[in-house]
């Protein structure tokens, strides 16, 4: 088979690893001119190492990676609980956190040793189908030259502003949370013996930091300013990247038509509480190349958006608990939190 497919992030490449490696032709293009620079997702959890295994991709996140062993959980400035990750001595453990950007050059790399290369630069125009086949048009953004790519079947993996969800006619039904979100890269004088640390409030705030490696951390809060939060609990020396961002919840109406998929944030949008959002994306993406080796696209399609809701639906109820005000259910919040239990049912 020969699969378009639009958008190198993790799950554009991972797709592409999986089909390639089974013998499948790959044509795989993104407008951007290489691999994020930037962290963005930075949680690889078990079950995307299991996938990732066979193209040596998950051994070189562990061996890149962080295998985050400890969490601290702060209610305000008091110490709730200190809490061991459970699974973290698997061979495959719970969670390793590293940066979007070094698990995309990992991935990168898998690619190309299998003969895969990336067209940087060429942003899909259109896609459309015929019981035939898969029609792509691509341009390259530096001299606006269009490409026609005809394949067999095709993957939208081009983020949530898909372009192949709108050419398919797709809705992306959901909502948004009424609250602004914050992130930042930064590197601090980490005060604590945990190598992550959430920090909750009867307010309904919510603050999560977690290591990077190489003295940096990911800091994330369910408000305009987590830089502010952290700045009061530890001695910020460089902030590297910081954005605000809006949380969608959303699922496509469906994860594809005939010929033509989609895949990641391209078919889902959730909270980033529990750090599921490219794990699941490259759960689909292997769930389509096992669809692709059995010759019909019709079981992918059937299956993920089940998986995309009971992941949102989870990722919601995790975050309208942990932002709660009600003083009921900050009580069961907060003895949820002693539970190491609890902490891994957001991870994986």
């Amino acid at each position: 088979m020969h699969v378009f497919i639009a958008g190198a992030g993790p799950v554009g490449l991972s797709a592409a690893i999986a089909l390639t490696a089974r013998g499948h032709r790959v044509t795989i293009a993104d407008r951007a001119m290489g691999v994020t620079s930037e962290s963005r997702a930075v949680a690889v959890n078990h079950n995307s190492l299991g996938l990732l295994a066979p193209s040596g991709v998950a051994q070189a996140i562990l061996e890149t990676g962080e295998t985050v062993r400890t969490v601290r959980i702060m209610k305000e400035d008091a110490l709730l609980a200190r809490l061991k990750v459970p699974g973290q001595d698997r061979r495959w453990p719970t969670m390793v956190a590293l940066p979007q950007s070094e698990t995309e050059r990992l991935m990168e790399t898998a690619f190309e040793r299998i003969g895969g290369r990336v067209m940087w630069g060429h942003s899909l125009v259109t896609v459309s189908q015929t019981q035939a086949g898969v029609t792509a048009t691509i341009r390259a953004d530096d001299t606006g030259a269009e490409t026609v790519i005809e394949a067999d079947l095709a993957l939208g993996a081009e983020g949530t502003h898909s372009v192949t969800r709108e050419a398919l006619g797709l809705r992306f039904e959901g909502r948004q949370l009424p609250t602004t979100w914050s992130l930042a890269d930064i590197t601090c004088d980490w005060p604590f013996a945990e190598q992550a640390c959430a920090v909750i409030s009867d307010e309904g705030t919510i603050n999560f930091l977690i290591t990077l490696g190489n003295g940096r951390f990911r800091a994330i809060g369910n408000h305009p300013d987590v830089l502010a939060v952290v700045e009061s609990m530890m001695r910020i020396e460089e902030v590297h990247w910081s954005n605000p961002f809006t949380v969608q919840l959303r699922v496509a109406s469906a994860m594809g038509k005939g010929r033509i998929a989609i895949a990641g944030d391209a078919a889902h949008s959730h909270s980033p509480v529990g750090g599921q959002g490219m794990n699941l994306g490259i759960a689909d993406a292997y769930a389509f190349a096992d669809a692709v080796d059995a010759g019909d696209l019709a079981p992918y399609m059937a299956e993920r958006p089940g998986a995309a809701r009971r992941v949102v639906a989870r990722t919601d109820r995790a975050y309208r608990l942990l932002s709660s005000t009600s003083k009921g259910a900050r009580i069961a919040r907060d003895t949820l939190l002693r539970s190491a239990g609890f902490v891994t049912r957001l991870l994986v």
